[in-house]
């Protein structure tokens, strides 16, 4: 019997609440023409109080670049920490976009933990090492993603890329070996482990 009494007075309440507010619509006055007259004048609201900063000094002719003697090499300010080279000199350095060569999955057990994530990272660190002292290629990076269904660990998905002019021509060589490097230093890493 109480919780048919204290189901009744929560509706009550409730019932209560929601006839109470009414149509709020029915009270709001709605002017059609409204006079902004009232309001301050906005243009002069906006104006900024003048000061030293009104009048451009570059535009006007006032400001003298200090002259500098072009001929002379310039010495690098304490500021400056690196040295930027030339757009079209930086495309034969770097080589152009890095594109993926191959990629290939490589399964690390379904029960595979960071210790195992650990030593596979050490793999392609060795790997990576020996495929750029053996071909020296371009552009030469890898990706890795994890793509195992249950456990992301299990199986390891590692893209090889290179830029296109390395890719053209060492690409499928680089990436080989570099595959191979990784299972084999992985094998080995394990063992050294057990």
């Amino acid at each position: 019997m109480n919780v048919r009494v204290f189901t009744f007075l929560v509706l009550a309440v409730g019932l209560a609440a929601c006839a109470g507010t009414g149509d709020y619509r029915s009270k709001k006055t709605i002017r059609q023409g409204l006079d902004y007259g009232m309001y301050t004048d906005y243009e002069t609201a906006t104006q900024f109080p003048t000061g030293p900063l009104d009048a451009p000094s570059v535009l006007d002719g006032s400001y003298v670049a200090p002259e500098a003697d072009l001929t002379q090499p310039q010495a690098p300010s304490q500021e400056e920490d690196f040295t930027a080279e030339l757009p079209s000199g930086s495309y034969s350095t770097y080589g152009d976009v890095a594109i993926p060569v191959a990629s290939k999955k490589f399964r690390l057990g379904a029960s595979a933990t960071q210790k195992e994530m650990g030593y596979f990272q050490r793999a392609l660190d060795q790997a990576y090492s020996r495929a750029l002292r053996s071909y020296r290629p371009t552009g030469f990076t890898y990706s890795v993603s994890g793509v195992g269904s249950v456990n992301p660990l299990s199986d390891i998905e590692v893209s090889c890329m290179l830029s296109e002019d390395s890719a053209n021509s060492v690409g499928q060589k680089t990436c080989k070996l570099f595959f191979q490097e990784i299972g084999l230093a992985y094998a080995q890493l394990l063992q050294e482990a057990n």
